[in-house]
């Protein structure tokens, strides 16, 4: 999908031009209203803008033809990092304007930093795993040699100490299994499939499961997409599970939703929940490797998500919602 935003200024700063790609970047629902509107003024209206105005009025008062930078963005349900370059219209040495380009390289920048460290996680994960074996064989056989025949103050120390031990090498285990899942993660397999009928397969698992509520709306004119539906069941029962561990009360109401926006040419799918939501400290930071607030837990579940997203070509955004909840939103791109 084309992705390159594009905003021309006149010698004022005023926009004289911007492409549908800069709504969708920073989303913003009616861009083209910018056209003729002064960059500080817009700036104050919607503060999405404000770093990149201010990049590029500081870029052209300091007399610069041609520019490059890269801008790192905190948006309400994302963090981007966009690659800026601008250039100086002139006309017989007048200046006439500016025209500023902008790529969302977060995509690409998540790639190379998972690239370069992932051989390395698996490597390390292989060489952690090793020694836990031996260390859980060897607490279970304490355990067998010494319970039956132990009392009172002794048996109670062996009892506490080896079932620590059990319990920690058990945790270790599976904290180390995400690591190595998350850097080796392998390619999807996608075929033409109804989202429809994954969502519905995905979460009979929990039709049984006491104090989840789960409601769906789902568009009965989803066309059907390229998915791999392991995978994507996968994402689907970590979000569920995820909303199931946000509410306190054991309380949990969630509603899965789906939807086609023919004109956007998107299949958008949403997971929203009634729990406490996300940590606003972390919320922008949510599919980064071990950003958790959670007590137990990897901090790799939504990473993982994320990663199987994209593998899809389609986006993913997280976000609170009031009073009290968090929504998160898969868009897949739909071509005929």
């Amino acid at each position: 999908k084309y992705s390159y935003g594009v905003i021309a200024l006149d010698k004022n700063k005023d926009i004289r031009l911007i492409n549908p790609i800069i709504g969708e970047m920073f989303n913003i629902q009616n861009e083209q209203s910018f056209v003729g509107g002064n960059c500080s003024k817009i700036s104050k209206k919607y503060p999405q803008l404000a770093a990149l105005f201010a990049l590029t009025a500081d870029k052209f008062k300091a007399q610069q033809s041609e520019w490059n930078e890269e801008l790192e963005l905190s948006l309400l349900d994302r963090h981007l990092l966009l690659s800026c370059q601008g250039a100086k219209l002139e006309s017989h040495e007048k200046t006439l304007g500016y025209v500023i380009i902008i790529k969302d390289i977060s995509r690409l920048n998540r790639a190379q930093k998972k690239a370069a460290w992932g051989e390395v996680a698996v490597r390390m994960a292989h060489e952690i795993k090793n020694p836990l074996t031996p260390i859980l064989l060897s607490a279970q056989r304490l355990r067998n040699r010494f319970m039956n025949s132990l009392q009172d103050r002794d048996l109670e120390v062996i009892d506490k100490t080896t079932s620590t031990i059990i319990d920690q090498v058990q945790s270790m285990d599976l904290m180390v299994s995400a690591f190595a899942d998350y850097a080796n993660t392998p390619q999807i397999e996608r075929k033409l499939g109804n989202l429809n009928e994954i969502v519905n397969q995905s979460i009979s698992l929990y039709d049984s499961q006491e104090g989840l509520d789960i409601t769906f709306n789902l568009a009965e004119d989803i066309p059907l997409l390229l998915l791999d539906s392991v995978r994507l069941s996968r994402v689907l029962i970590n979000l569920v599970k995820n909303s199931a561990e946000s509410s306190p009360d054991s309380d949990t109401k969630v509603k899965i939703a789906t939807q086609y926006l023919p004109k956007k040419k998107i299949v958008r799918l949403s997971v929203v929940d009634n729990g406490e939501g996300f940590d606003e400290e972390v919320l922008d930071r949510v599919f980064e490797p071990y950003v958790t607030t959670k007590v137990k837990g990897s901090g790799l579940g939504m990473a993982i998500v994320q990663n199987i997203v994209e593998q899809h070509d389609a986006r993913i955004f997280a976000a609170n919602v009031k009073p009290h909840g968090a929504k998160v939103t898969i868009e897949f791109d739909y071509q005929a």
